[in-house]
């Protein structure tokens, strides 16, 4: 091409402006879109998780010359070795607490220590205890995925490394320290404090559980489980405790698009074994009825009821205590809780909870023994970081009575800033 035509060219170009710019923008995306994923996978800023993934393109039209598409490989979530997937993750919490009265748990909020003396006082505390670590392991083996999965926090005495759970799992069996099945572990309140309502049974506990499908929303799972409760021995009579068989767990769930039920139940023996004389045994059982919905938008709207004769022991509590001729009785108790999380933004948090716990009246009840457990919070969360970290305050109250017709309240205002880890 003489100089001339290569100047005119130039002129070409130029004089065409915008449009010639058009057409190189155009043709750019065409390339893009040639050698691009099909889709991407978006993230939800406030739980973490991932989205639906986008609709599917429609196919291209039928062309005359043969079109090589590049599909790009996903990252890997954490490392690989030997054929599994090793994701370390956790997270990094710090609380900071003021109390306006006295209560006995400063770390997290339980109604069951507040005093019934009349005394006065309040409590400042920071703490970061809440901070977890965890490793999930996965990787094929013979056709099913088999994992190993391990998780800590600092709520040991002092602050030392605390073992949360750790359990293995292959196809429907489940192995290790693990949320109890009878514990509705996908209908958490979304609480700022560590402990969360008195009527949420929460324990983690060894077992050995098989679980299998019954349909697409339907699974159920059968558990035995450790049973270790607390037993309070007859006054004057020395002996031991004794839990002479696991508990027997079950449970059904039905998972939907607008959010899930779910029914456990358990049965269990508590002994007490006098010196030198034949041992004292009682029945114990629960039951737990649990379901999320989902209501405008992401809020949703959640519930659980707990019954039973001994089922305090998922929250930790007396199992069963004696009467006055030292013959052993379970603790009843019967516990409801509802709550309401509402998203004010993809950034902004509420959640609102209540719950009430009480026992029946009984001759063999001692005078401190708790009557009525009551547990309220209502928080505000912001992410400052979308799925990585946020700031937060809530506002909890407490009250407690007991059968002597002592009773108390405690109200806390406590502060948190959290960090997730990948």
């Amino acid at each position: 091409m003489t100089s001339r035509a290569i100047h005119n060219a130039a002129r070409q170009r130029k004089s065409e402006g915008p449009d010639f710019m058009l057409k190189g923008l155009v043709g750019a995306a065409v390339l893009l879109l040639t050698i691009g994923p099909a889709h991407a996978q978006t993230t939800s800023p406030v739980s973490g998780g991932p989205s639906a993934p986008a609709t599917e393109p429609a196919e291209p039209a039928a062309q005359t010359q043969t079109q090589t598409t590049v599909t790009a490989t996903p990252p890997i979530d954490g490392f690989v070795v030997g054929g599994f997937q090793f994701k370390p993750g956790g997270r990094v919490k710090l609380d900071i607490i003021r109390d306006f009265d006295p209560i006995g748990s400063e770390d997290s909020f339980d109604p069951r220590t507040i005093p019934l003396d009349d005394s006065e006082g309040g409590n400042s505390n920071l703490h970061a205890k809440e901070t977890r670590l965890t490793l999930d392991i996965r990787g094929p083996v013979e056709g099913r995925e088999l994992r190993m999965y391990v998780e800590t926090d600092f709520y040991g005495s002092s602050s030392v490394l605390r073992l949360r759970q750790a359990y293995g799992s292959y196809g429907g069996l489940l192995a290790g320290q693990a949320w109890s099945t009878f514990v509705d572990d996908a209908n958490f309140p979304n609480t700022i404090d560590f402990e969360s309502p008195m009527a949420f049974p929460s324990i983690r506990q060894a077992q050995l559980r098989f679980t299998s499908r019954l349909g697409a929303k339907m699974s159920w799972s059968a558990a035995v489980e450790d049973n270790k409760s607390q037993i309070q021995p007859p006054a004057g009579v020395s002996g031991k405790a004794e839990y002479p068989m696991p508990d027997l767990v079950g449970r059904l769930k039905f998972e939907g698009s607008a959010g899930h039920a779910f029914v456990s139940g358990f049965l269990g023996r508590a002994r007490f074994r006098p010196t030198g004389d034949e041992p004292d045994d009682e029945t114990l059982w629960g039951m737990l009825l649990s379901g999320r919905l989902k209501t405008f938008g992401s809020d949703y709207v959640y519930g659980q009821l707990t019954f039973g004769d001994g089922v305090g022991r998922y929250r930790s509590a007396l199992t069963a205590v004696p009467d006055a001729s030292g013959q052993l009785h379970a603790v009843g108790l019967v516990a409801a809780m509802g709550g309401y999380e509402h998203f004010w933004s993809s950034r902004v948090t509420s959640n609102f909870v209540f719950s009430q716990a009480s026992a029946p009246e009984e001759d063999f009840y001692s005078a401190d023994a708790n009557e009525e457990l009551g547990y309220a919070a209502i928080n505000l969360l912001y992410w400052f970081l979308p799925n990585r970290a946020w700031i937060g305050v809530e506002y909890l109250n407490g009250t407690r009575e007991v059968f002597g017709g002592a009773d108390g309240d405690a109200n806390r205002l406590q502060f948190a800033v959290r960090f997730n880890l990948p």
